[in-house]
């Protein structure tokens, strides 16, 4: 049994279900559990906006605020610190001599970089960190292929899975994080402390949807009511997005484990498969082409590598595109909505997409790294996988 391990939420912002956290709570003495606010996540991208903008930062804060209290519940308290995270919780465990520090494995480059230097840090003070794969429901051990063998389109991936399915079971919620005494816990920061304006978000949206653990479980709860158990199909193809279901999941504050396991419980009798087992096993997917293929799928080529593929690098075209100014009203609507409430339909994104690379024939990664600023759903495997796959240049 550790003494004291440090825990460091990243995109998993819950207690139910957490895997790094319930292995953390069996294997410490006292967890000192904490969230750090990376500035580099709010800054303004080469194309003018900012790569988390306020509607997702607000969404982000309310979460880990309820993160806190949830963890406060349970004896203990969430820190807060702003700034580079692998200097930072390096620099705690220090201080507090952890024997551990336990975090989730993330995918994307720069997520990755820095679990690099914030391992390299800890050598320094003698201090091990130890890596949770979290994201996807499946284990890499458990898969009936090697990564390497990826299929190369969803089809062949779902059914290869379809007869071998091995979805990880659910991790106890701790019942109890004692914290050291006298640590100093820190303040959650308000948007213009991350150099947000508040005014960046639009004075008329109402924060009708709330982040955190507690809104995520009651629209699933709400989800499997009224359309699983009744066997009443969903509206649209995508009820994970459009249950918006997955705004929550995209922070963790919900995992995509639990939903599947909640979903098929409740579908025993059901002869069709709900649609939202489809959308989990495409997120899946797309989770397991990032890691295949890493840095190729945020450039023009994509993972495909088709390098004679060439886009225009048209600011003023783009620049009506994310003004809602194009010469389609459908689009122009679309991109107003997403810009007023980070959020819009699949089939909306589908439609917006198409028009940026199909008709207007622009860069797509530009419209990707839009869509990420502004969505509150935003994870960089399945944004950046989905416009891949719509530019023609992706895998599925």
């Amino acid at each position: 049994m550790a003494r004291r391990i440090i825990y460091w939420f990243r995109n998993d912002l819950r207690l139910k279900d957490n895997q790094a956290l319930s292995a953390a709570a069996g294997s410490a003495d006292e967890i000192i559990p904490i969230y750090v606010f990376d500035p580099r996540q709010f800054e303004k991208t080469k194309l003018g906006f900012r790569r988390t903008g306020a509607l997702r930062a607000r969404f982000l804060i309310e979460s880990v605020a309820e993160l806190r209290e949830n963890i406060r519940q349970k004896g203990g308290d969430l820190l807060i610190r702003t700034g580079k995270p692998e200097e930072i919780v390096a620099k705690l465990a220090e201080d507090y001599n952890a024997d551990y520090v336990y975090t989730s494995k993330e995918i994307a480059p720069q997520e990755t970089r820095i679990e690099s230097s914030l391992s390299k840090n800890l050598k320094t003070a003698n201090v091990d960190i130890k890596l949770f794969w979290m994201d996807t429901m499946i284990s890499a051990p458990d898969l009936p292929f090697p990564v390497s063998k990826l299929p190369s389109g969803f089809p062949e991936f779902e059914r290869l899975l379809s007869n071998d399915l091995k979805i990880k079971d659910q991790f106890p919620t701790p019942e109890k994080i004692t914290l050291p005494a006298d640590i100093e816990a820190g303040s959650i920061p308000a948007l213009p402390e991350l150099g947000i304006d508040p005014n960046e978000i639009p004075a008329d949206t109402a924060a009708a949807l709330s982040g955190g653990e507690t809104q995520a479980l009651a629209i699933l709860k709400e989800y499997v009511a009224e359309y699983v158990k009744k066997d009443i199909t969903y509206p649209s193809a995508e009820p994970l997005t459009d249950t918006r279901l997955s705004d929550w999941l995209s922070l963790g504050c919900i995992s995509a484990s639990y939903i599947y396991r909640s979903v098929k419980t409740a579908q025993s009798h059901a002869v069709t498969e709900d649609a939202i087992i489809t959308n989990l096993l495409r997120r899946e997917y797309l989770h397991w082409t990032l890691l295949r293929f890493g840095p190729r799928m945020f450039k023009p080529s994509g993972v495909k590598h088709l390098f004679n593929r060439r886009w225009k690098n048209d600011n003023a075209a783009f620049e009506k595109w994310t003004n809602g100014e194009t010469e389609s009203h459908t689009v122009n609507d679309i991109i107003r909505k997403l810009t007023d409430t980070g959020f819009i339909t699949a089939a909306e994104r589908e439609s917006a997409t198409s028009y940026l690379v199909d008709d207007l024939d622009i860069n797509w990664t530009w419209g990707a790294m839009y869509f990420e600023s502004l969505l509150l759903d935003y994870e960089a495997s399945v944004n950046w996988g989905r416009w891949n796959n719509l530019a023609g240049v992706g895998e599925d």
